[in-house]
């Protein structure tokens, strides 16, 4: 699968048993999503619940709430990241804060609201 779609549906093969995403995007926003986490820190109490994630390819930061089992009140954190360029990994510390790193810039940043 790639999202919700068959990468190859002359393969045939069956949907039966997986869960589909709750959001996706298209390859003119992005080529390989990075997962992250659901905020769950005491920082920014502005993202509690937000699962934040983004694209090796893009330069974004983004996240989203699940309210019955849909991705609702997609929000962009660009513009309080900066650009991320390369977007690898997600980190968790045992407060709850998260942190997003960056291979072709070599940084890891802690998420914070503005």
């Amino acid at each position: 699968m790639e999202g919700s779609r068959r990468y190859n549906p002359s393969t045939g093969c069956s949907t039966a048993g997986i869960t589909l995403p709750v959001h996706e995007y298209d390859h003119s926003d992005g080529c390989s999503i990075t997962g992250g986490y659901v905020y769950r820190g005491s920082r920014s109490p502005a993202l509690v619940g937000r699962y934040f994630f983004a694209d090796y390819c893009g330069t974004w930061l983004r996240s989203f709430v699940v309210v019955g089992g849909a991705a609702v009140g997609l929000q962009d954190h660009t513009a309080t990241t900066g650009a991320l360029a390369g977007t690898s990994s997600f980190g968790e510390d045992a407060a709850g804060e998260l942190y997003v790193v960056s291979l072709t810039q070599g940084t890891v940043g802690r998420i914070v609201s503005p």
